[in-house]
């Protein structure tokens, strides 16, 4: 196995609306991460969980993970990380299309340029209402592979430090449309 050596600080940057959410695509992130280290013949990452807030300059890369209806506590900790971090998002919100996602991300890369940091992209899970009822169903069944996937995406960048531009995980059209049913829901 080479070695990686690199350690990824976990900050959840999320408001109480959507912490719940937050917390749960982290998770999955951390469990799926170590398989991902090993297919690839890597070293796994130290994993450093934190806050908007909190200061981690031991850490060479830091994903700010948030719920977009409230970017601030992710703007806030983009600007505070140390420099020639390598900065990735992951985002959630309720909207299916994902509106606002781009004018949120050009902001953290701002943000990242002026505290000297490496924007490195993200993801949107759009349609968040949709992944907690998920969770306890196959990572790769039809109710979770449209957040799962492009998870994978995102932990493939992670372990290489490449950039990933801005990833979208929508609800597909039936699961779109079923959604009522999943959320237990009478129309």
């Amino acid at each position: 196995m080479r070695a990686g050596g690199h350690s990824v600080a976990l900050i959840d940057a999320s408001s109480p609306m959507g912490e719940r959410i937050t917390s749960y695509l982290l998770d999955d992130l951390t469990e799926a991460l170590p398989v991902y280290a090993r297919l690839a013949d890597v070293a796994t990452p130290e994993l450093v969980r934190s806050t908007a807030g909190e200061k981690i300059f031991r850490c060479d890369t830091a994903l700010l993970a948030h719920d977009l209806q409230d970017p601030a506590p992710a703007h806030h900790a983009a600007a505070e990380v140390a420099p020639e971090t390598r900065v990735y998002a992951l985002a959630h919100l309720k909207d299916r299309a994902g509106t606002g996602a781009a004018a949120s991300f050009s902001q953290l890369e701002a943000l990242c340029e002026a505290a000297g940091a490496h924007w490195m992209g993200g993801l949107v899970v759009c349609g968040n209402e949709l992944v907690l009822p998920a969770a306890g169903s196959p990572r790769m069944g039809w109710r979770r592979r449209w957040v799962s996937e492009p998870l994978d995406q995102l932990i493939i960048a992670l372990l290489a430090g490449t950039s990933t531009g801005t990833l979208m995980a929508r609800p597909g059209t039936v699961l779109w449309a079923c959604r009522n049913v999943l959320l237990g829901k009478r129309s």
